[in-house]
């Protein structure tokens, strides 16, 4: 990289809390927050069960918009700044939006007749008025993005802000993402058949599906010299990203993994660095069949011979999947693994897949991280993945 890119605060509001202290706590002890469906009428669903976060109230009409805004907070307070920056830039990983609303107005519309009240209820739903949101709460004046990239958005998004700062292109970003349940992705899985009935298992022999769940994660990405410049020290380095396109399928991930295996060592490429230096990886982990399998592969590919002894943790058995935020709550645990210098537990697993011969821990393993892969897959063969560096 040019400059160095420096990681000086997070926020994250998940189903295990609404700061980044529950967030970890959470983590460490293996805890779950599936539970049943309460914000809409489940209906006929197969699996109505969710990871819900507690309601970050917040002044906007959606709880999209006010999720972002209470993670992005925290994340600024703990990075030292009131708000961005003149030139700072914003880089969205862009989910539902606004949908969730819309839904309802729809659904009072068929039932009354009558428009909703505010106009805002039906058009909330474009993705990109969250990034708008936040600049109007947090200032900044740079560059601006939402990348609607399925499951990978909001990984591509800390990675494009990342390459902001390395490129000089402006001193500080704020990157992350805020995705909230709808009607349409809790109802849309279940029919796709991948939820499961009670909660996720992710790489376990026994895993039936993912939960869907809602969250925001923001970092604040800072070059090494605008940190140093006003006293502030970095939780870790963002090191380097890796994207890639399986152009396989438009749902199922490729069988061999080599489509995540070459977003991973782009990653590793960017950042100088091998595969026998990472300590840890924060994986994707659906608790699907095919996907934990194909994404096996690739880090088996990638690892050779030390696949074994590298602790391979997907937090979608504790937080769910977030979809959208999917990439932005993983990087931020994975930032958290090197802070502590842990590696939390993977919620759910329980019993090894011999498919699967990674080392998947039940309990959090305290040990000295140099670096983290933090992975992320989406429909349409996206495929993602950030490398993270101890804090200097």
């Amino acid at each position: 990289m040019n400059r160095n890119v420096w990681i000086t605060g997070l926020g994250v509001w998940s189903a295990l809390g609404p700061d980044a202290s529950s967030f970890w706590a959470g983590l460490s002890a293996g805890k779950s927050g599936a539970a049943d469906l309460e914000r809409f009428p489940p209906g006929d669903m197969r699996c109505p069960r969710v990871a819900a976060c507690p309601d970050p109230g917040g002044p906007y009409r959606n709880r999209t918009d006010n999720l972002a805004v209470a993670a992005a907070r925290e994340a600024l307070l703990q990075a030292g700044l009131t708000g961005l920056p003149d030139g700072a830039g914003i880089a969205l990983g862009a989910g539902v939006g606004g949908l969730p609303e819309s839904e309802e107005a729809y659904i009072a519309f068929l039932g009354t007749g009558r428009l909703a009240d505010h106009l805002r209820d039906f058009t909330g739903h474009v993705p990109a008025t969250t990034a708008d949101v936040l600049g109007r709460e947090f200032g900044g004046g740079g560059p601006r993005i939402s990348v609607a990239n399925a499951c990978t958005s909001s990984t591509a998004a800390i990675g494009l802000g990342g390459l902001w700062v390395e490129e000089g292109e402006c001193d500080v970003v704020l990157a992350g993402a805020s995705d909230a349940l709808s009607r349409l992705t809790v109802g849309g899985f279940n029919c796709l058949r991948v939820v499961s009935p009670d909660r996720p298992r992710p790489f376990d022999r026994n895993r039936n599906g993912m939960v869907i769940g809602e969250g925001a994660a923001f970092l604040v990405l800072e070059s090494e010299a605008h940190a140093r410049s006003r006293g502030a020290r970095p939780l870790a380095v963002l090191e380097g990203a890796g994207f890639s396109a399986d152009a396989f399928h438009a749902t199922a991930p490729q069988p061999d993994g080599e489509g995540a295996l070459r977003a991973m060592r782009q990653a590793l490429a960017a950042a100088g660095a091998g595969p026998e230096t990472v300590d840890h990886v924060n994986a994707h982990g659906t608790a699907t069949q095919a996907n934990d399998l194909a994404e096996a592969k690739a880090l088996l590919s990638l690892f050779g011979e030390r696949a074994p002894r590298i602790p391979v943790t997907s937090i979608k058995g504790a937080v769910g999947h977030c979809l959208g935020a999917a990439g932005a709550v993983e990087a931020a645990a994975a930032v958290l693994a090197l802070v502590h210098q842990t590696v939390p537990p993977c919620a759910g697993f329980a019993e090894a897949d011999p498919a699967i011969p990674l080392w998947v821990p039940r309990e959090s393993v305290p040990m000295s991280l140099r670096r983290v892969l933090s992975v992320n897959l989406a429909f349409g063969g996206n495929n993602a993945a950030l490398c993270f560096g101890r804090a200097p």
